[in-house]
């Protein structure tokens, strides 16, 4: 007898269509063509299709993201898994705050999409969908995005790819499964200590300023209403810190206690400040290590704790914490 999958349609370019210009794609009005299109959908699972909203995934604002949150655990409450339809340009940060809010859901939660529409002749949302509905069905206890020929963790996922059907990988953690013949679940996958803390999830903090450096820039003081910092330095985390007004503004932070979490410009490795001298100057003015937090994960990971009235001491520890499985 086949499985019940909540499927969670959200927008993005899988259920687009052209829009007045005929070369531009907007989201469809309706999402009824999805399961015509894909009948074979339901030879896999009893489908109940929800629609939080419609809408290119570019703009999605916190809120909404929650919103689909709270919706898919109530909604998959009597289902064996969820399948979220998503846009591919905010699909990996989405699932880093599903990662980590819906941790303890004890199901699969797949988010998946397409780089080209269903409509199209030559796309990969067919594949997608197809594979995502399975994998939920399978019973594996994870947060994931289903795409191409990969399942990977979504508290590690990085979009790779704007034309390529392989868009997602997890550059520092195995994929939970490999797709093709059969499907290839990998040991890892549902197995992690859960330690997320409890309280998250009411609102998320977005006052939070992120920095990309390169030689010569300007390192401005944060506004007033920041309440956390990302830097996202060179390599293993070195950054200008010959720089007065690069060490003005860690200081400004240390004194307000801003946290101000150090990740990798690089999408293999991480950060390990302790290697090179400047990544121990930026220690000694209390920066934290993001590890091998992708920017996705150590943005939802702050902003969760922030948003739920995390300190400094929080953000620290929770930086040296897997919360969901995801590298530190």
């Amino acid at each position: 007898m086949a499985g019940q999958v909540l499927l969670v349609h959200t927008g993005g370019t899988l259920g687009m269509a052209p829009s007045g210009d005929p070369t531009a794609l907007s989201p469809a009005p309706s999402v009824a063509r999805i399961l015509e299109q894909v009948p074979e959908l339901a030879e896999i699972a009893d489908l109940r299709l929800l629609v939080p909203f419609n809408r290119d995934s570019a703009t999605l604002e916190p809120e909404d993201i929650l919103d689909l949150a709270r919706r898919t655990r109530e909604e998959s409450a009597d289902c064996d898994g969820a399948v979220i339809i998503h846009g591919t340009d905010t699909m990996a940060y989405t699932a880093s705050v599903l990662g980590f809010l819906l941790a303890d859901l004890g199901k699969p939660v797949v988010l998946t999409g397409s780089q080209r529409p269903l409509a199209y002749v030559r796309s990969d949302a067919r594949g997608n969908l197809v594979e995502a509905v399975t994998l939920a069905t399978r019973g594996v206890a994870e947060v994931g995005i289903c795409f191409g020929e990969l399942w990977i963790r979504g508290v590690a996922a990085e979009k790779m790819s704007v034309h390529r059907y392989q868009a997602f990988d997890s550059p520092n953690l195995p994929p939970l499964a490999e797709l093709g013949l059969h499907i290839r679940m990998h040991p890892h996958a549902g197995r992690f200590e859960r330690q997320v803390p409890g309280g998250l999830g009411r609102t998320i903090e977005t006052a939070i300023a992120v920095y990309a450096p390169f030689p010569g820039m300007l390192w401005r003081l944060p506004p007033d209403e920041v309440r956390g910092v990302l830097i996202e330095a060179y390599g293993a985390g070195n950054l200008p810190m010959q720089r007065p007004d690069l060490r003005s503004l860690m200081d400004h932070c240390r004194r307000r206690e801003i946290p101000v979490v150090i990740s990798s410009i690089c999408t293999s490795g991480g950060v390990e400040l302790e290697t090179y001298e400047l990544g121990r100057m930026a220690l000694d003015l209390g920066a934290i290590s993001g590890g091998m937090h992708t920017r996705w994960a150590a943005l939802a990971k702050m902003g969760l704790l922030l948003g739920a009235g995390g300190t400094l001491a929080d953000v620290r520890e929770a930086f040296r914490t897997s919360w969901a499985g995801e590298p530190v």
